[in-house]
């Protein structure tokens, strides 16, 4: 049995193991500050329990004298159950310890459907049939990425969405038959960028999310800073331009009101139904049906008002960008969302980061990187939520 220090040094060595690897042990030492001898101990144990496995030689390492062996985590040592909730649709995924997709289920829905749709009684129904569907794999724990702040002591949800808030988890917890880690999206998708990412790993980041809502998680030291007050990781509601438009949370020209999908869409609606010669009315019937592939056809078509709307969400994204980094000391920052999917989009991302950059910049270039955005990220990023709770910190 590892020491409580132990237990300690091994989430750090195994969380290493999954950003950098495959590593040697002198690496991780010299990382980690971990003496060779305490380091060795703790990865023979782990090695032991068959959670990481020695992959061979360093061919990299040209120095005379004995090669180093290399260690890694053992895909498909165990299976993880990760669920999203949204306001249109759940997403449900299989997957290994390493982030590997075995199976995926996605349950789409209006968002006038929400009360019908997402009760507990069709999400276990739905859960237990998808689970009899591959009953093969023995799944370890479920995990949950979950659209608002989490209150963890009640087990509730504290968001500004009615529906959400009415929710309580504990109800679901006690309905399954495996433990249930509960996290907000955007601190999963930060955790999976860390674990299950084939990118080099970096230690310091932020990850902005950007759909109805637009949030944040912080990696420091490649360790996630939880938040313990809700909406303190809510970008959205920064003011972007004081002298906007009056956003739902009562401030004036919030971030929200231009780059949210929400605000987004909402303007579109109002476009369709004031204008005449908008391109929206040869692409829909009404302006009920218009959502983001309707907005993008506009835009695409030069639809002058959708241009307007896309700059601006851009425009005042890239201020805050700026903003952001320049407050905190970070190396990276990813952006996650599916206004991100367009190509034209992030060109006008990038002109407006490039016109807003403060001079600093010349010293301290802004570093970010676009994920693409698909409907079953929330449940992957989930699963890795589960494998840092149940794998990284489980032993």
């Amino acid at each position: 049995m590892l020491t409580k220090k132990q237990k300690q040094q091994s989430a750090m060595i195994l969380d290493q193991i999954y950003a950098n690897g495959p590593i040697a042990r002198v690496e991780l030492s010299r990382k980690l500050g971990i003496t060779p001898a305490t380091l060795t101990e703790i990865t023979h144990y782990l090695l032991d329990r068959k959670v990481i496995y020695e992959v061979g030689e360093d061919t990299d390492d040209y120095h005379v004298g004995r090669k180093k062996i290399l260690l890694d985590i053992t895909p498909q040592y165990a299976y993880f159950l990760g669920i999203e909730f949204y306001h249109n649709f759940f997403s449900m995924c299989i997957t290994d310890n390493k982030g590997t997709v075995f199976a995926q289920q996605v349950v789409e829905f209006s968002p006038e459907e929400l009360n019908v749709n997402f009760t507990w009684t069709r999400i276990l129904n739905t859960l237990a049939s998808f689970r009899e569907q591959h009953a093969q794999f023995t799944l370890t724990s479920i995990g949950f990425s979950l659209p608002g702040f989490l209150d963890s002591e009640n087990k509730v949800l504290v968001t500004d969405h009615p529906f959400w808030n009415s929710l309580n988890l504990t109800d679901f917890e006690n309905a399954v038959d495996l433990p249930v880690y509960f996290a907000p999206l955007t601190n999963s998708l930060a955790i999976a960028q860390r674990i299950f990412s084939t990118e080099t790993a970096i230690d310091d980041f932020i990850f902005l999310h950007i759909r109805n809502k637009i949030v944040t998680a912080y990696m420091k030291d490649g360790q996630l800073v939880e938040n313990q007050t809700p909406y303190v990781a809510e970008l959205g509601h920064t003011t972007s331009n004081p002298q906007g438009e009056v956003c739902s949370c009562g401030k004036r020209g919030c971030l929200h009101t231009y780059s949210s999908e929400e605000a987004i869409l909402r303007k579109s609606k109002m476009i369709y139904e004031v204008s005449a010669n908008s391109f929206f009315h040869n692409i829909v019937k009404d302006q009920s049906q218009i959502d983001m592939n309707a907005f993008i056809k506009a835009y695409r078509l030069g639809d002058d008002a959708t241009m307007t709307i896309i700059k601006n969400a851009m425009k005042y994204l890239a201020i805050t960008l700026e903003n952001l980094t320049m407050m905190i000391d970070i190396n990276h920052i990813y952006v996650h969302g599916t206004l991100f999917n367009t190509p034209e989009f992030t060109d006008i991302l990038n002109n407006s980061l490039a016109e807003n950059s403060s001079p600093y910049r010349k010293l301290h270039r802004l570093n970010y990187t676009l994920v693409p955005y698909k409907q079953i990220n929330g449940a992957i990023s989930a699963c890795a939520h589960s494998v840092r709770e149940t794998i990284i910190h489980g032993f």
